[in-house]
């Protein structure tokens, strides 16, 4: 019977050292980006989360290609910028294949270092010096299951 309270015990404090962790790794890790600022102003993006860390960052927002602003570009270009306005690189999107009255969300992932802004513009061909794709954010389960993968190899 003691063996089970003692099992019971370092089961609940395991399972409490997991809850724990988790909540800390999420708030440092979201703690860690910051807003980042947009230059531009075109009405068929609307952007509503662009943030950066020291090395990397994310943009999601919606792509709306309606009748009062038509798309007719093959790409559309974001370009990140320095806080002294230095190109840091750029990503492509694909919206060639937009259909008219679709709106697309819009999900931009990227490794670049001190980005303080973007500009969005809408291009006809890709350019040289891409920035390559990078993993997107996890989700929370993906977390979740890291965590206790980790937790079984040490």
């Amino acid at each position: 019977m003691d063996t089970m309270k003692t099992f019971f015990k370092y089961a609940i404090l395991i399972i409490a050292f997991y809850i724990f962790s988790e909540i800390m790794i999420n708030v440092n890790i979201e703690s860690t980006y910051k807003n980042i600022g947009r230059k531009d102003n075109l009405e068929q993006i609307t952007i509503y989360q662009a943030e950066a860390t020291k090395v990397n960052g994310r943009i999601k927002g919606e792509i709306h290609n309606n009748l009062a602003n038509k798309i007719t570009n093959k790409y559309i270009r974001i370009d990140l910028y320095s806080e002294r306005g230095n190109l840091l690189g750029s990503k492509y999107i694909d919206v060639s294949n937009i259909r008219k009255d679709e709106t697309r969300n819009l999900e931009v992932y990227f490794k670049v270092q001190d980005v303080k802004y973007y500009e969005i513009k809408f291009v006809d061909e890709k350019e040289e010096g891409e920035i390559l794709e990078i993993f997107k954010d996890l989700t929370p389960s993906q977390i979740r299951w890291g965590v206790f993968l980790t937790f079984l190899i040490f």
